[in-house]
């Protein structure tokens, strides 16, 4: 049912677009055309610099599944009041379930699209005064005050994080991975979804 509803909104989101040209050629005449173009040239830039950045410092957005967004933060152990950063955010799905837990949430998204996107979910949902998502890169961002951080990155930025991670954290924070590990970070915990939580001590 959930793939069929995607599948009507993108035909119908298709229809809108072809119709709305169609509009804009019969009113405006052909040079409507051309900066319709121009437009989704533009757009399509800004998706492969996104992209292509996504790639090379930090990941690619592939969601994470429901059951294994809630495994996260059960993992976690996030309580309320607490303050849990999600790196790489996405569509803030995870965001929106922390901060659904009652954590104060902040995510980091590079791509426009997915920002403007998860504040949309988060506004849709009510949670704007405990979720936010920030448009730029994490690895500028300081999580001294962060209790919990969760990232779905890609292998080879593991090592990179893991320092970053754990020169700012306090002692006590937590982070929940999926999928990739860290080199060298004690593990305290995993599942057999490929979720895998650390913790720094002192």
């Amino acid at each position: 049912m959930r793939t069929l509803r995607k599948a009507a909104i993108l035909f119908l989101s298709v229809l809108a677009v072809c119709l709305g040209v169609v509009a804009g050629v019969e009113f405006f005449g052909a040079w409507f055309i051309a900066v319709f173009i121009t437009a989704i040239s533009l757009l399509a830039a800004v998706l492969f610099v996104t992209t292509a950045y996504s790639v090379f410092f930090g990941a690619p957005f592939v969601p994470t599944d429901a059951r294994n967004v809630e495994e996260m933060i059960r993992l976690a152990g996030v309580k309320p009041g607490e303050r849990l950063a999600d790196l790489g955010s996405g569509d803030g799905r995870i965001i929106i379930a922390a901060a659904r837990a009652g954590a104060q949430a902040d995510g980091w998204e590079i791509s426009p699209f997915l920002w403007l996107w998860s504040i949309w979910k988060i506004r849709r949902a009510g949670l704007t005064d405990r979720a936010r998502v920030h448009l730029g890169s994490y690895w500028g961002a300081n999580f001294r005050k962060t209790d919990v951080v969760t990232l779905f990155l890609i292998n080879t930025q593991m090592w990179r994080m893991q320092k970053k991670l754990m020169a700012e954290l306090p002692v006590g924070g937590r982070v929940v991975s999926y999928a990739f590990k860290f080199p060298d970070w004690p593990l305290e915990a995993k599942n057999g979804r490929g979720v895998y939580l650390y913790r720094k001590s002192a």
